[in-house]
């Protein structure tokens, strides 16, 4: 897959347009086949996949540091049929593209550091060459490596992400997606909230909802559900999956 253009033209149909990074069937091909040689990171995702989810973080960081050098665009594989035109068919997948070239499809959820890597790689051309400082420097975590561990929340791993808001807020994810136990679920909130403290946003006020509505805080839960929405309208974000969870939380109260 090196051109994307005939691909793109198969299925561009009108539909509006939704967040800032947002594209859709109707505005893909201006967005995508570009020769300005800048590179583009293209994210195809779902609002009910949780590995989507667990990835907005990690982007949303990387758009910041990479700004003005990478264009970070997405797209709901729900609203549109760029996907299918493609063979897209795991969530997430992301495609790496400069001057209208496919450069590489990588499918998965990965640590910031792997992203980066990539990111990197396909901005500098330099493949394989990425020294340790380059990975250091953009202090990359994945909560799952220490899944199941008997340490998982000892305090020198809560300590090396006490001042990181993206990464504990992934391991409160984590925490809520992957555990039943009321004491790790609690102890998610407790982590949740420190990143809250750090930058409250869209995706740790959602967490915090959602691990609030997993151990039956569903009045608090509401509460911080709503939070959560405000601030998706405010950065312009999908809240598809928060507005299913305050369904959930109302059938509950």
């Amino acid at each position: 897959m090196k051109n994307l253009i005939n691909l793109l033209l198969l299925c561009l149909i009108t539909l509006s347009g939704h967040a800032q990074t947002e594209l859709t069937d109707s505005n893909a091909e201006e967005k995508l086949l570009t020769n300005n040689d800048r590179l583009i990171v293209l994210d195809f995702y779902a609002t009910w996949c949780g590995p989507c989810k667990r990835m907005d973080p990690i982007i949303a960081e990387l758009e910041r540091e990479y700004d003005g050098e990478v264009d970070f665009y997405k797209i709901d594989v729900d609203k549109n049929k760029i996907d299918d035109a493609l063979g897209i068919t795991a969530m997430p997948t992301y495609l790496f593209i400069k001057n209208s070239t496919n450069l590489e499809q990588i499918e998965g959820a990965m640590s910031k550091n792997d992203m980066n890597a990539l990111i990197y790689k396909h901005l500098t051309g330099r493949d394989n060459e990425i020294s340790e400082t380059v990975y250091e420097s953009y202090n990359s975590y994945s909560a799952l490596e220490n899944h199941g561990n008997n340490d998982e929340y000892n305090q020198n791993n809560l300590d090396n992400i006490w001042n990181n808001s993206s990464n504990l807020n992934s391991l409160a994810w984590h925490t809520y997606e992957e555990h039943e136990d009321v004491k790790s679920l609690l102890k998610a909130i407790k982590i949740v909230e420190r990143s809250i403290e750090l930058e409250a946003n869209y995706y740790n006020l959602d967490t915090h909802a959602a691990l609030l509505y997993k151990t039956g805080n569903y009045t608090t839960a509401l509460k911080k559900a709503k939070e959560a929405i405000d601030a998706a309208k405010r950065d312009d974000l999908n809240y598809a999956s928060t507005t299913e969870l305050i369904q959930k939380i109302i059938e509950e109260l």
